[in-house]
């Protein structure tokens, strides 16, 4: 035996192992399907899914069709076999699709649920009518009738309208085109930016749909907006045409003071804390205040303030009392046992002069104040006001022009 033939028989067996393999493999597999459990299913048309062709489930092969016979209803009954172990929920429903560009149909069963039960022996999967494609012949007939319903002279004034339009236009349509793939290329970049502001609009609308009347008081609140804006529109312009320089100067003052401007935040973060907790202070202080502005502004009598200062203090009655943290607003209860001790030109205050009825003000009026303080003065130095100079300084120059 020469070696052409022994190179010959060795590569026969080999060829033959490799074939052998792949034969036990496509066996295998046919035996996996073999082997596993029986569905039926219904389907008004079995064009294009009968025996052979391969059941899916989210794309994975997991069986085949294996037999498509008469229902007697009108209808065609598929038997399937489907591997062992494959949990297909009952609620899940198949469609016909075409798994290659040649036309190769295949049963792809889609899930609602990734729950059970599962199908098992002798279950039915469901094969909704409505769920499967049009057949080819149904869709060249609706092609058709579209077709028939287009008026030819409309279609011939429309090529001769976009004719008419895009003639001469080729640089403009150019530049188009131009500008709309950059402006994507922009869109592209800053698309976390548009989620965003989509998020936020989103936010907005749900707040405004759900107002009683979200289109009518939107359109006036922004129907006043405008009007606001169309009344200032010398201010705006004028901002608007002064705000950059504004800008530049802050900033090279930010810059030229960037360490003392650091200090200033970070001081500014030790006394809020400050300003926080006397909340309530600032908001009586802020009440007090306006009040104290009105009545000041009622002593102006022909464009001058009406008033006189007494720069003067006699004796006052204080209490002991005991200080407590500015944020604690707890009530406290009344010491009625306070008074004051009778005295000349002493206020009486405390329990002995509260207002309550049957003198009961004097009731448990134990404890004595503290007298502190000058005594009243007998002649108190009054400030004189500007009318008060103005009206002496006369006086006094015309005693010296009658001197005189």
């Amino acid at each position: 035996m020469n070696r052409h033939i022994v190179a010959q028989a060795l590569l026969f067996a080999f060829i033959s192992v490799v074939a052998i393999g792949y034969g036990i493999r496509y066996i295998g597999e046919d035996a996996d399907v073999a082997s596993g459990f029986r569905v039926v299913a219904h389907v008004e048309d079995a064009r294009g899914v009968g025996p052979g062709v391969r059941v899916t489930y989210r794309g994975v092969d997991v069986g085949e069709v294996q037999d498509a016979v008469l229902d007697g209803t009108g209808g065609v009954q598929l038997g399937l076999r489907i591997i062992d172990g494959t949990r297909i929920p009952v609620s899940a429903h198949a469609r016909v699709v075409t798994s290659t560009a040649l036309g190769d149909n295949r049963l792809d069963v889609r899930p609602t649920s990734g729950t059970g039960p599962y199908l098992g022996e002798g279950g039915e999967l469901l094969v909704p009518e409505d769920e499967q494609p049009a057949a080819i012949e149904h869709l060249i007939a609706d092609i058709d009738t579209s077709l028939r319903a287009l008026d030819p002279e409309s279609l011939a004034s429309f090529g001769d309208s976009v004719a008419t339009a895009l003639e001469g236009n080729g640089p403009r349509l150019g530049a188009i085109l131009e500008d709309t793939a950059l402006l994507t290329a922009v869109l592209a970049e800053r698309a976390p930016t548009f989620r965003g502001l989509v998020g936020d609009g989103l936010v907005t609308v749900r707040a405004l749909a759900a107002r009683p009347d979200p289109l009518s008081g939107s359109a006036s609140v922004a129907r006043d907006v405008t009007a606001q804006l169309a009344r200032r529109e010398d201010t705006l312009v004028y901002l608007l045409d002064r705000s950059p320089e504004a800008m530049l100067r802050a900033q090279r003052l930010l810059d030229a003071n960037r360490e003392d401007a650091a200090g200033l935040l970070a001081n500014t973060l030790v006394v809020t804390p400050v300003f926080r907790d006397r909340g309530p202070a600032w908001e009586a202080g802020l009440t007090q205040g306006e009040r104290g502005l009105r009545a000041l502004a009622g002593t102006v009598r022909n464009g001058r303030a009406d008033f006189q200062l007494v720069a003067t203090q006699g004796p006052v009655c204080v209490y002991p009392y005991q200080p407590r943290d500015v944020l604690d607003h707890s009530p406290r209860e009344p010491n009625l046992r306070l008074y004051c001790p009778p005295g000349e030109d002493l206020e009486q205050r405390g329990s002995r002069a509260a207002p309550r009825p049957n003198d009961e003000g004097l009731a448990g009026a134990t404890e004595p104040g503290t007298r502190i303080g000058p005594d009243m003065a007998v002649d108190p130095l009054l400030v004189p006001t500007g009318k008060e100079i103005a009206a002496y300084w006369a006086t006094m120059m015309e005693g010296l022009r009658d001197g005189g």
